[in-house]
């Protein structure tokens, strides 16, 4: 068996003579940039490839397989995956934060490990970004308002709808939408 496991610069990310990247659309997959990931194009799908965004002892890499042959790609140069249940994941540094909401701007969880007494448990952390391929930032009001410095509006929406940034990821299940985002659609 020939194992293949090039490091590759994002100029040579397209170029993989060994594991051709097939585009798909709504199939499990790889983003490589925020574009792919806007226009909902995944390469690496599932139907020709297996992908593990989990590499044991090698947190910063993806393993790809196809057939006999595998190559290992860095985090830092992809955008993210869509996994087997059709989830969206976004890397960020050695993470996969799980993209909940992409509609005007992204928002995304994560669980993380915190200290709550004399242990540690796992909560639910929420994150945003102004844009698919933008800084992610903890959901604040604060960080909102950097994020949107021109929407006075919304500004104001956020600081007469929420008392906490605890409620920023408050979903409606009537409007099956987050109230954060029926407040920002109200200002676009």
């Amino acid at each position: 068996m020939k194992r293949i496991f090039p490091t590759l610069s994002a100029a040579l990310l397209g170029v993989v003579l060994s594991l051709p990247a097939m585009a798909q659309t709504g199939k499990t997959g790889l983003y490589l940039s925020a574009d792919d990931f806007a226009a909902g194009k995944v390469s690496y799908g599932a139907a020709h490839h297996k992908i593990r965004p989990n590499v044991p002892f090698q947190h910063g890499k993806v393993k790809v397989v196809h057939g006999d042959q595998a190559m290992m790609l860095e985090k830092g140069q992809l955008y993210g995956y869509r996994d087997k249940k059709q989830q969206d994941f976004r890397f960020v540094g050695n993470d996969a934060y799980k993209i909940i909401d992409a509609k005007g701007f992204p928002i995304y969880s994560r669980d993380v490990e915190v200290t709550k007494g004399k242990g540690r448990v796992k909560e639910t952390k929420f994150y945003f970004s102004a844009a698919p391929g933008s800084e992610v930032k903890e959901l604040t009001v604060g960080n909102l308002k950097q994020a949107f410095p021109e929407n006075g509006k919304f500004h104001q929406l956020l600081d007469m709808q929420f008392r906490s940034n605890d409620e920023l990821a408050r979903y409606d299940e009537f409007s099956k939408m987050f109230k954060l985002k029926t407040i920002y659609n109200e200002t676009i």
